[in-house]
């Protein structure tokens, strides 16, 4: 495939990876501009791995090294991985970039991204009766977001999907309608 083509598309996917809403309240001017130059300059193929305790691993790297290339008083565990997570589902989601990267080899190992309306639907779950309230993205640390990742491959495995796709049914809230559908594959 076109090398330059695919630059465009991570660029395109690190771009609508970070916005306004995304990163509200999570770090200084520039915290967006840094972010979506990480991820236009992420080698995807970093990620990739054969086994979900690598690319754990992997993830845990680049989420610190995220974290180390935003701005002083931005640098937060927990927004540096939901933006992360939210560039990688991206990419998974753009079929060139899926394709080019072999992503599908990880999708059942992605997480979901983290915010409050997950951290609230996650918890209304018959399966995340025992999570602490959610607080916010900020104070997200590696052991709670793994508390928070765990029961959401719970309900996703019950679901029939990737834990990464709950984001869909979460996202601003739809987990409290009354005629929600059921996610299934």
């Amino acid at each position: 495939m076109n090398k330059e083509f695919i630059i465009l598309m991570q660029k395109r996917a690190g771009n609508g990876s970070v916005g306004p809403s995304t990163a509200r309240s999570m770090g200084p001017p520039g915290t967006i501009g840094a972010a979506k130059s990480f991820f236009h300059d992420f080698d995807l193929r970093s990620i990739k791995a054969n086994k979900e305790t690598i690319f754990l691993k992997k993830l845990n790297e680049a989420t610190e090294d995220l974290k180390s290339s935003l701005p002083k008083g931005g640098r937060f565990w927990g927004s540096s991985r939901k933006f992360l997570n939210i560039f990688l589902r991206n990419c998974l989601y753009n079929q060139y970039l899926c394709e080019h990267y072999e992503l599908n080899n990880i999708e059942e190992w992605l997480e979901v991204p983290l915010d409050s309306h997950v951290g609230k639907g996650l918890r209304l779950e018959p399966q995340g009766q025992s999570l602490p309230r959610w607080d916010t993205v900020i104070g997200l640390t590696l052991e709670l977001s793994n508390q928070f990742q765990e029961v959401a491959r719970c309900v996703a495995e019950s679901k029939g999907i990737a834990r990464v796709h709950l984001d869909l049914k979460y996202w601003r809230g739809v987990h409290i309608t009354k005629n929600e559908s059921n996610l299934t594959r």
